[in-house]
């Protein structure tokens, strides 16, 4: 469950699929608790900052994020994302566009492994 400011469907599916598919139990706790603090739109793709409750477990530092590709045909090349930490905790998720403008809301997208 997610708190505080707006989280859009798509920024809660792709940190639903992190969680899913980093086997880290830390990493997927806290994004379970995560609450919006701030969310930016930058027309390529979004930045949305992240806190987590005071008493959550620490994600282990050689814990990295498992980010999914995300395909619409809203988008010419679909979008990547990253998922950043600051000491152990989820810092913001970054959402960008793989070629051009990204519509600040999708209306339909799958998920899958990231291309290389």
């Amino acid at each position: 469950m997610f708190g505080g400011l707006f989280m859009g469907e798509l920024e809660q599916a792709v940190l639903d699929w992190i969680a899913q598919h980093s086997g880290s139990q830390e990493l997927a706790g806290q994004i379970a608790a995560a609450e919006v603090q701030k969310r930016d739109f930058m027309g390529t793709g979004l930045f949305l900052y992240l806190s987590v409750p005071e008493g959550s477990v620490l994600i282990p530092d050689g814990v990295r994020p498992v980010c999914p590709h995300i395909s619409s045909d809203m988008l010419m090349d679909g979008a990547g994302s990253s998922l950043f930490m600051k000491n152990g905790r989820l810092h913001y998720l970054e959402v960008y566009s793989r070629g051009g403008f990204m519509p600040e809301t999708l209306e339909k997208w799958d998920l899958g492994p990231a291309q290389s």
